[in-house]
């Protein structure tokens, strides 16, 4: 073997080690996403392919959760919506759980009690409540124009006989009405005739992980302006759960333990006992999940499971 092709291998063996992650590292990543399982549009580390992480960002969906929210977004398939901080810095998200602010006529999510505004144009400052707000599965922002009635009050008849024959489908007919009834009925009736009008439309933008330069959980800023996706698809009344797959991440966790030595994680046997614990299904629906999985098992709302990874985390002891 000459000199130049033993250059060449050692290049290529510092190259490969530069980008690798030690045992140490990876564990570290993995309790990150232990974490963050149940951060709404969270995106793991942990590679399903090569059962292990590199560290990089795992893009993949994850599974969507109704909440029958009509502000709530969930984006089906690939593409992130871009917000602005108050500074006017710009991310992008996947978070999906929407508020409105009367005040700035703008949506937001809100993220560790800071708002994050929609990247849209004002909406009218004839809206002043979320529910005059409806959002289209093509991501198209649609407010209710008001015609000369602002308030529930603006909607009563006056003088109404209550002796008067009230007719309705829902209802027996011939009965007579209360007025709580007649005055749903007629308000009913009334909004049937409002008028709607399309202000804006939420774009989606395709975020590759090559371009990423900083990522928290729910915010993903940039290096570059990413592409913008035109076929737009959203889930409205539903959010996206995270994509951590908790029993291969707990599995690789024993796999790195056992490479490790006490002086690179502590109590090693310890968390060797806790992680099988954790694998085990009843574990998982009893401790994690407790009583409101056995109230809604079609839904994942595992908080708990934030109250054992600490004492998984390599310093613990």
């Amino acid at each position: 073997m000459n000199k130049k092709n033993i250059i060449k291998i050692i290049f290529l063996f510092l190259f490969i080690n530069a980008y690798c992650l030690s045992p140490e590292e990876e564990y570290d990543f993995l309790i990150k996403d232990l974490y963050n399982f149940s951060t709404y549009a969270y995106k793991g580390t942990f590679d399903s392919d090569a059962d292990k992480t590199d560290g990089k960002i795992n893009l993949s969906q994850g599974n969507l959760q109704e909440t029958n929210n009509y502000l709530d977004i969930a984006i089906q398939g690939s593409g992130y919506f871009k917000v602005k901080d108050e500074n006017g810095d710009v991310y992008y998200t996947r978070y999906g759980n929407l508020c409105y602010d009367s005040e700035y006529c703008s949506l937001y999510v809100l993220v560790d009690k800071k708002k994050f505004f929609l990247d849209l144009k004002p909406l009218p400052k004839y809206v002043f409540v979320s529910d005059e707000i409806r959002i289209h599965r093509d991501g198209s922002v649609e407010c209710v124009i008001p015609e000369e009635k602002s308030s529930e009050n603006d909607y009563k008849i006056k003088d109404f006989s209550m002796s008067e024959t009230f007719k309705s489908k829902k209802r027996i007919r011939g009965k007579k009405a209360t007025s709580d009834e007649k005055m749903e009925e007629i308000i009913k009736d009334q909004k049937k005739e409002e008028k709607k009008e399309i202000i804006d439309k939420i774009i989606l933008y395709d975020i590759r992980e090559a371009n990423i330069d900083f990522y928290d959980g729910y915010l993903i800023k940039t290096k570059a302006s990413p592409d913008v996706i035109n076929d737009t698809h959203f889930i409205i009344g539903a959010l996206e759960m995270s994509n951590v797959l908790i029993d291969k991440v707990l599995i690789r966790m024993l796999f790195i333990i056992e490479k490790l030595d006490e002086s690179k994680i502590k109590q090693k046997e310890v968390k060797k006992y806790l992680i099988q614990k954790m694998l085990d299904p009843d574990f998982i629906r009893l401790k994690l999940f407790g009583y409101f999985y056995e109230e809604h098992p079609n839904l994942i709302n595992i908080n708990g499971l934030k109250e054992y990874v600490h004492f998984l985390e390599r310093t613990y002891e």
